[in-house]
């Protein structure tokens, strides 16, 4: 637009010259009336190449306009947060609704659990009545992955700070070929531990297997307690698999029936079989057990911390974080959600656009990890001030922010594998609780997860 603008100026400029030159302005009786008609002219030049740009430039923005236009609707979000995390979702929506110039109301709609929420997707995507955006893992829609909005000339067209976003969420958001969603609540699994327990018996946060092994023989000895716990057996099991070195599962099967996926089971298996480690059970989640002083620590997901109580009468104590223990290298789960498209109606696709623009903006970004435990999904709300911060004063976001560099995306997103995750937790459950041995473990891991893709 300037370089029309400038064009048309220069023009008029070119113009004026000739006009001097043609009627022989300079010296002479007649070069002062030569001058001012020389001079109106270049003025009029000027005048109608500006009416005409500005014209332009008017039209050009009509027309911007008329291609972002968007009708008044309602959109449907389905999602799966509770507590603190739905109350700052809420909060945000809210905001977007009230301010968006558009008229879109977003309405949410809270599924439950995310196991909950995934049973839905797949019922709601047999049928074709999917919503217009949800939150899901890429595991979630491998079956229904052409119901999923491409998202690439969105982001190609209307959002010009894609690479602001974390690589490895866009590279996770791209799995399929195409750009299937935006990352929204993403986090991280960390070491959450009683730090007054630990100092009373003169342990140190774990770094190491051998740490950890012997944070768990001294607290089952002084204590009578389990050391560690894990929320996820499937996470703890490719964790624990990545940090010996070797690999999980892709869609031919178990990739782990190896000297090394022995050694890795023999560790795990040790864990529990010697009262280092326990299960959950019906809990679900170790927040309550680590509050109610029934554990030592667990590992789970970052925002986890914001179930965590400290100040139960009788039971307090100070809680400690840390990333997540290494071996021949490290390696930390990362989870989490992204929003994804299933709109049919272009208006509403338009719609959600927005919203899920606003959502993962520097600012939404920002008050959602500060307000829930989860992380920043940019590089430029990371290095803010306002979440640097709050980063100094927060043991979470600190340890959280350490294991950034090791964290990792499962890759186990192919036909099937949901239900591998299923299949795996439910065999490590069995295999403690008959506290089998390391190669029986290992055999039976292998022998479920390749009968699955059979």
């Amino acid at each position: 637009m300037k370089m029309r603008r400038f064009m048309a100026l220069a023009m008029a400029t070119v113009m004026g010259a000739s006009l001097l030159t043609a009627c022989g302005g300079g010296s002479g009786s007649g070069s002062g009336s030569e001058t001012t008609t020389t001079a109106a002219a270049t003025t009029a030049a000027e005048t109608t190449a500006a009416a005409a740009s500005g014209e332009t430039e008017a039209a050009e923005t009509e027309a911007a306009a008329a291609e972002k236009s968007i009708e008044p609707t309602t959109i449907t979000f389905w999602h799966g947060m509770n507590n603190k995390q739905e109350q700052s979702l809420t909060e945000l929506t809210d905001k977007f609704n009230a301010e968006n110039e558009y008229g879109i109301t977003v309405e949410l709609v809270n599924q439950g659990s995310y196991s909950d929420l995934q049973t839905k997707l797949m019922a709601n995507a047999a049928a074709d009545t999917l919503p217009d955006i949800a939150q899901a893992y890429n595991n979630y829609f491998t079956d229904y992955v052409d119901k999923v909005v491409a998202l690439d000339d969105f982001v190609a067209n209307d959002y010009p700070d894609w690479d602001d976003i974390l690589e490895s969420y866009r590279t996770e958001n791209s799995e399929y070929g195409k750009i299937t969603g935006v990352p929204f609540n993403k986090s991280t699994y960390l070491f959450f531990y009683n730090k007054t327990m630990f100092d009373e018996l003169g342990l140190e946060a774990p770094k190491t297997w051998e740490d950890l092994e012997h944070i768990g023989e001294v607290i089952l000895a002084e204590k009578g307690l389990a050391a560690i716990g894990y929320d996820s057996m499937c996470d703890m099991l490719e964790a624990a698999l990545r940090q010996h070195g070797e690999q999980y599962v892709d869609a031919s099967g178990a990739l782990f029936n190896t000297a090394g996926g022995l050694e890795t089971l023999e560790f795990i298996m040790n864990l529990y079989n010697s009262g280092y480690a326990r299960l959950v059970g019906e809990d679900n989640y170790f927040s309550d057990s680590l509050s109610n002083g029934m554990i030592g620590g667990y590992v789970g997901s970052s925002t986890g911390v914001s179930y965590i109580s400290t100040d139960i009468e009788g039971k307090e104590f100070e809680l400690g974080v840390c990333p997540v223990v290494g071996d021949k290298t490290n390696a930390a789960y990362n989870a989490g959600t992204n929003i994804v498209m299933f709109a049919k109606d272009e208006n509403n696709q338009k719609a959600a656009w927005e919203y899920m623009k606003f959502m993962t903006s520097k600012e939404s970004t920002i008050k959602w990890a500060m307000d829930t435990g989860y992380l920043p999904i940019r590089t430029s709300a990371y290095e803010s001030d306002e979440y640097q911060e709050f980063m100094a004063g927060d043991i979470t976001a600190q340890a959280a922010y350490e294991q950034a560099p090791y964290g990792f995306v499962s890759k186990a997103s192919f036909t099937g594998s949901n239900e591998i995750r299923n299949v795996v937790s439910t065999t490590l459950n069995e295999l403690i609780t008959e506290k089998a041995d390391a190669q029986t473990a290992l055999d039976t891991l292998i022998a479920e997860i390749n009968d699955v893709l059979q």
